[in-house]
C-alpha cells in the first residue's frame, strides 16, 4: 500500500505511440474494451473475425536505451498499453522481473481499462495516458531495492509482490509474496484516470461514490479510527497519515477489490481481509458488509476477471478455475473467465461455469470447459490440425507441433485462425 509518487513526464512518447518498436503493439482499437489483444499485421489478415491475438512475450521490448534517463538506466524492458487516443501507458521492469510478471501487470491494467456495461473507460484510459503515467516494476520488495528514488517515479509494483497464476506463490497462497498487482495498478488508474474528490479526473461522479463508501467505512469521530468501522482496523496512525496525504479514498477501495476477487479468503491469520484491517474477507462479505464498495466494483470493474490469464510455464498438473476448498488457490481462480497454459509441460486446464476461452501450450493438454459455452483457441488454421471425435471427447493434434495434442471435453467451439468450428458439427 504505497502512495503514488509525483510523476515527471517522460520525454520520448513517440516510441510508445507506435507501440512496440518493431514488435506487435498492444492495441485496444477505438474503445478501451479490447485492450488485452495485440494488433499485428498477421492479426489484421485473420480470416476468422473471432480470433484474438492476445498479448505475449514477443510484445515486450528489450531495449530501454531509447527511453533515456533513469528508465533507460535502471530498467531492462518495457511494454506499452496504447490508450484510445494513441498515447502509451508504459510499464517498465527491472532485470529480475520475469516476462510473465510483466504480462500479468499488463493484463490487469487492460482489465481495469476495459469497458463494462455501466462504464466506458475511454476517458479514463486517455487521462492516464495524457498524464504520462508509468507503472514501474523494480526488483525486490518495497523498501529493499537499490534503485534511487528518481527511478521509482510513477506507480511502483515490485517483483516480490507480483505472483503469476500457476507459480508457487500463487498456488500456495504465499502471503509473504501477496498479490499487490490489483491494488497498485488500480492506484494508478484511480489517481491518473478516475480522479479523487481532492484531485478530480475523468469520472468525478465515481470519485464521489468512492468517497461516500469511505465515509461509511470509517467512524465519523477520528478518535475512533483504527478501533471501529469497516476499514483501517488497528491502523490509526496509518489512517491519519493517509488523511494528510489525501490517499484515504485510494487505499479504501482497493481493500474491497482484493477481497472481492478472493485474494484474502485463504489468509489464515485473520478472519478479515487486507492483513486483518478490512472487515470483509471475501466477495460475500463485501456485498453484505460494504455495499458501496460492492456496487462500485461490480459496475466499474466487473464480477469476473475477463482478461486472458497466463498460467506460469513451470506449472505442472491441472489448473482449476472453479472453487475447490481443498485447493485454496481456487478462491482466486474461480473468478477467472479465460486462461492459457504457457511453456511446454503436459498440463491441464479445468474451466468453470462461465463462457471460458481456454488455450493450451506446446505440450499435450487436457482442456475441460465445464459448464457454459466454451471455446478452445489454437495457434494456426484448421487445415494444420488433425481433429478426431470419439463420442463426446475430441482430440486435436497440431500437425506442425506448436500446440501438441489436446484432449477436449465440455468444449463447444474450436477456434482457428481461419474459422470457428462447432464441436457439434464434427463427424
Amino acid at each position: 500500500m504505497k502512495k503514488i509518487m509525483i510523476f515527471i513526464m517522460i520525454a520520448s512518447l513517440a516510441i510508445g505511440m507506435q507501440g512496440c518498436s518493431g514488435n506487435a503493439a498492444p492495441n485496444n482499437g477505438t474503445t478501451a474494451g479490447q485492450n488485452e489483444t495485440v494488433a499485428t499485421t498477421q492479426a489484421a489478415n485473420f480470416e476468422n473475425p473471432n480470433y484474438v491475438a492476445y498479448v505475449d512475450v514477443d510484445d515486450i521490448i528489450r531495449d530501454t536505451t531509447k527511453l533515456g534517463g533513469n528508465y533507460g538506466e535502471y530498467y531492462n524492458k518495457y511494454i506499452d498499453y496504447i490508450a484510445p487516443n494513441g498515447k502509451p501507458i508504459r510499464i517498465v521492469a527491472a532485470d529480475k522481473v520475469t516476462d510473465e510478471q510483466m504480462l500479468k501487470a499488463y493484463n490487469v491494467l487492460s482489465f481495469y481499462l476495459s469497458d463494462t456495461k455501466d462504464y466506458s473507460k475511454t476517458a479514463v484510459a486517455n487521462a492516464v495516458a495524457d498524464k504520462g503515467a508509468v507503472l514501474n516494476m523494480p526488483n525486490g520488495a518495497d523498501g529493499d531495492g537499490n534503485m534511487p528514488d528518481a527511478a521509482l517515479i510513477g506507480q511502483p509494483l515490485y517483483q516480490m509482490e507480483t505472483p503469476v497464476a500457476g507459480g508457487a506463490w500463487y498456488q500456495q497462497n504465499d502471503y509473504s509474496h501477496r498479490d499487490a498487482s490489483y491494488e497498485e495498478i488500480f492506484h494508478m488508474v484511480h489517481d491518473y484516470g478516475i480522479g479523487t474528490t481532492q484531485n478530480p479526473g475523468a469520472l468525478p461522479e465515481l470519485s464521489q461514490k468512492i468517497k461516500s463508501g469511505l465515509d461509511a467505512a470509517l467512524p465519523k469521530d477520528k478518535a475512533d479510527w483504527g478501533g471501529k468501522g469497516l476499514w483501517g482496523l488497528g491502523s490509526k496512525d496509518w489512517l491519519i497519515s493517509l488523511s494528510k496525504e489525501g490517499s484515504l479514498e485510494q487505499e479504501y477501495i482497493v481493500s474491497g477489490i482484493d477481497s472481492f476477487y478472493g485474494l484474502w479468503e485463504a489468509y489464515t491469520e485473520s478472519d478479515k481481509g487486507m492483513w486483518g484491517m478490512y472487515i470483509p474477507k471475501n466477495r460475500a462479505d463485501v456485498k453484505a458488509k460494504d455495499l458501496p464498495a460492492y456496487q462500485i466494483i461490480t459496475s466499474f470493474i466487473g464480477e469476473n476477471l475477463t482478461y486472458m490469464e497466463r498460467i506460469a510455464p513451470e506449472f505442472n498438473g491441472s489448473f482449476k478455475m472453479s472453487l475447490d476448498a481443498s485447493e485454496p488457490y481456487t478462491y482466486k481462480s474461480q473468478y477467472l473467465q479465460n486462461a492459457r497454459l504457457t511453456g511446454s509441460n503436459n498440463s491441464n486446464l479445468a474451466g468453470n461455469a462461465l463462457d471460458n476461452v481456454l488455450i493450451g501450450n506446446a505440450g499435450n493438454n487436457a482442456l475441460d470447459g465445464g459448464a457454459g459455452n466454451d471455446v478452445v483457441q489454437f495457434s494456426g488454421a484448421s487445415t494444420e490440425y488433425t481433429i478426431t471425435k470419439n463420442g463426446d471427447a475430441v482430440t486435436v493434434k497440431d500437425n506442425n507441433g506448436r500446440d501438441g495434442e489436446d484432449t477436449l471435453s465440455n468444449i463447444e467451439t474450436l477456434r482457428f485462425k481461419d474459422k470457428d468450428l462447432a464441436v457439434a458439427e464434427i463427424k
